[in-house]
């Protein structure tokens, strides 16, 4: 069970300022003579763990995908009696600093180990975070694998084309969206962003679900995702339909767009389906037609 929203919302201006742009992050950081986590080197120093809870490794960890639905299925394990979340959805731990950092040879085991010291809990229950952002980083696995040894991961993938509609659909100056353009096209390459995922995860703790089929029918994937974690797969929370985060607005893509993005994306999702029988196509609006393919008459004998 998460900790009670009074106590999170003590931090909820620091969990708003780590969602604003990198620009606007380094922007204020500089006027107070300060700097983001890892950007100096120096890991972010988690809260001391409350009375009664041991810290250790996370128990799962979400990696993605971005606008495909986790807010909502990370409240959903939230409520389960069995799961203990002390801090936000996305620790953002290992943030761009610190993959810069890995690039370039700069992080140390003690830095790794560091990322359990944010996972206080009480005995006899797990705790984990989603921060989406993770599955894009692919050198991240084998770090992991060292910062949460044993951890489950969790991924939840979308219709490529409209995950990529949900993210220019947010709000944003006119400048910041024509980056983000550019930026968030290829987060919908799922097949090469689980690459390196599968090479360091075995099936049994690597869970890969499917937006379309959790709205459709939520009891079924939750309690296959309990079962994945290990806990009570026959709880159910009480709102377990209410949207979250949904958008208020929906970018309009034209048919010339749409069909640009299916032939961007068309080849990646025919290999992730390979790899991937679980994915479902004809639940992707814009692969429905990529489930049955055409027949053609056999060649002459």
């Amino acid at each position: 069970m998460s900790t009670p929203v009074g106590t999170r919302l003590r931090s909820s201006a620091n969990y708003v300022f780590l969602r604003t742009p990198d620009t606007f992050q380094r922007r204020v950081l500089r006027t107070f003579d300060k700097q983001r986590p890892w950007a100096s080197g120096t890991p972010p120093v988690a809260p001391p763990a409350p009375a009664g809870m041991r810290t250790g490794p996370p128990d799962f960890v979400g990696i993605g995908a971005a606008k495909s639905g986790t807010t909502w299925w990370f409240s959903l394990l939230m409520g389960h009696p069995e799961i203990h979340v002390e801090h936000d959805k996305e620790l953002n731990y290992f943030n761009e600093p610190f993959i810069k950092r890995l690039d370039a040879g700069k992080i140390t085991l003690a830095d790794a180990l560091s990322y359990q010291d944010w996972f206080p809990r009480p005995e006899g229950t797990i705790t984990g975070e989603w921060t989406p952002h993770y599955a894009f980083a692919a050198n991240l696995p084998r770090v992991l694998k060292v910062a949460a040894p044993g951890a489950k991961l969790i991924v939840m993938l979308r219709d490529p084309v409209e995950r990529y509609r949900s993210d220019l659909s947010r709000p944003m100056p006119s400048r910041s969206l024509e980056r983000l353009r550019f930026r968030s096209l290829p987060n919908g390459m799922y097949s090469n962003v689980l690459q390196p995922w599968e090479e360091a995860y075995s099936a049994e703790d690597l869970l890969v679900l499917q937006y379309e089929a959790c709205v459709r029918s939520p009891d079924k994937y939750l309690a296959e995702t309990f079962r994945f974690l290990g806990v009570d797969d026959s709880f159910r929370p009480q709102a377990i339909r209410a949207p979250v985060n949904s958008s208020k607005t929906k970018r309009e893509f034209d048919r010339s767009t749409l069909r640009q993005l299916g032939r961007l994306y068309g080849p990646d999702v025919l290999n992730l389906v390979a790899r991937r029988p679980e994915i479902d196509l004809s639940l992707w609006p814009n692969f429905a037609h990529l489930a049955t393919p055409p027949i053609f008459p056999a060649p002459p004998t």
